[in-house]
């Protein structure tokens, strides 16, 4: 249960002025719909809206006190700051440093979440956990999540994202992970990192922040963290992971990745044990994956036994990579939670292993910067030398993805998209859709429009 804390005293950890009663708090809020017991809200300014809009809403449901930018005439104690989402980022701050226990802070360019997953599966058979939910990485989820921080959990397991030079530096500062992974790095969000150097050096910046006697942990199959590796030899505790090198602290051997299994050997410093994994499609990213939660787990305390029946038990997640079973032989996978070359290219090469028609409908690869062009011309390229039946691409520049093939069409509208590919589907008996797309594409109403026409049908 969290404590209550004094108003001076938070008006002190955020450098701020108190106006008003020095009542006691107990929780925190930036939802003015979600005011709980002896709340605070503090009034974010966000990319959609401002909280500050938002205080006569909190107050009405019940907060105690605000913590605002500037001064407003309400009959509640209040905590004015200068900047309100550096004051939530020094709250998390201070939850982070009353925790005692091991805090995992998981980054990269893709695959965190589903590595983070992974983990959550292993760890939560043996001890009390908490951890990011949802997509909540960034400068104001990763503050939210650690203000939820008590000393009854085990163990935290924090998911760090990034899409500016400085965010993961800001992130990492208030998370001082124990432990802390690179998953991958590859050219994501170069619209805000300018260059893939820019992303090695902002990614590494995770372990600057691990706190004494913290443990690294590297993918060896990724060659950009290798010169960031011979950087911390000696400075931190240091485990690697790799499918097939065997000088690493965990790899693999007799890989078999069959339609909805994959199983695999893992080799790691306390024995050798077999892994499964239930996951349609198989992808030998998967099996990275699986390694880079076995490291984790393995920091924290847990035998191969309890990293085996974790994996066991993992499932696919919402958006990414997740089956969408219609019928026998008939299959669409969601991936459209997010997009860059490196996991649009994992995606195309788990498409292409697919019996029966295979049609791959994708979106945008946005935040590319000046590379936008580049890239989408690239992943053309790697289309056109796949088995892949039909391509259908929505957006602005994905009809670079498309232009002068002739088993693909680019689309203006999703309607007529949707139409087009429900009138192939529908004559089909064995066939599987792969969705993919940036965030702002919204290709999962795509397939919501399908399967409504699937149902109908």
């Amino acid at each position: 249960m969290n404590k209550l804390i004094s108003l001076k005293k938070l008006s002190k950890i955020v450098n701020g002025v108190l106006i008003g009663n020095n009542i006691k708090i107990l929780n925190f809020s930036i939802n003015s719909k979600k005011i709980k017991k002896n709340c605070i809200f503090i009034a974010i300014n966000g990319r959609k809206f401002d909280g500050h809009s938002f205080i006569k809403e909190a107050i009405q449901n019940g907060a105690l006190a605000i913590l605002v930018n500037k001064f407003f005439n309400v009959n509640i104690s209040q905590i004015i700051v200068f900047d309100t989402i550096l004051a939530l980022g020094k709250l998390g701050l201070w939850k982070r440093t009353q925790f005692n226990n091991s805090v995992i802070g998981i980054t990269g360019s893709s695959g965190k979440t589903s590595v983070k997953e992974m983990t959550i599966s292993i760890l939560k058979k043996k001890y009390k956990i908490i951890f990011t939910k949802k997509n909540m990485n960034n400068h104001i989820g990763v503050p939210l999540t650690l203000l939820n921080i008590k000393n009854k959990y085990q163990c935290a397991v924090i998911e760090i994202g990034g899409n500016q030079i400085n965010d993961i530096a800001y992130t990492s500062s208030l998370v001082k992970p124990n432990i802390a992974l690179i998953n991958n790095i590859s050219e994501s969000h170069l619209q805000g990192f300018k260059s893939l150097n820019n992303i090695i050096q902002c990614k590494s910046n995770i372990f600057n922040y691990l706190t004494n006697k913290g443990t690294a942990i590297f993918n060896y199959d990724d060659n950009n963290q290798k010169k960031i590796l011979k950087n911390l030899i000696n400075k931190c505790n240091i485990l690697t992971f790799s499918l097939y090198n065997k000088k690493t602290n965990f790899f693999t051997k007799n890989i078999k990745i069959l339609s909805n299994k994959i199983t695999f050997t893992l080799i790691s410093p306390i024995g050798e044990i077999l892994i499964k994994l239930f996951l349609i499609g198989g992808g030998i990213h998967n099996i990275s994956n699986a390694l880079a939660s076995a490291a984790l787990s393995f920091s924290v305390g847990c035998s191969l036994n309890e990293i085996a029946y974790g994996l066991k038990y993992f499932r696919p997640i919402q958006g990414r990579m997740y089956p969408i079973i219609i019928d026998n032989n008939k299959l669409i996978i969601n991936d459209t939670y997010n997009a860059n070359p490196h996991s649009v290219n994992i995606a195309i090469n788990i498409l292409k292993n697919f019996t029966g028609t295979k049609i791959l409908v994708i979106g945008d690869m946005l935040e590319l910067g000046i590379y936008t062009l580049f890239y989408h011309k690239k992943i053309k390229n790697l289309i056109v030398q796949t088995n892949i039946d039909y391509i259908f691409s929505f957006g602005k520049y994905s009809k670079y993805l498309t232009e002068g093939n002739i088993n693909a069409k680019h689309f203006l509208s999703k309607k007529k998209l949707v139409n087009q590919l429900f009138l192939i589907i529908k004559k089909l008996k064995n066939y599987t859709i792969l969705f993919k797309g940036s965030r702002n594409n919204k290709m999962e109403i795509l397939i919501n429009i399908l399967l409504e026409k699937l149902k109908c049908y």
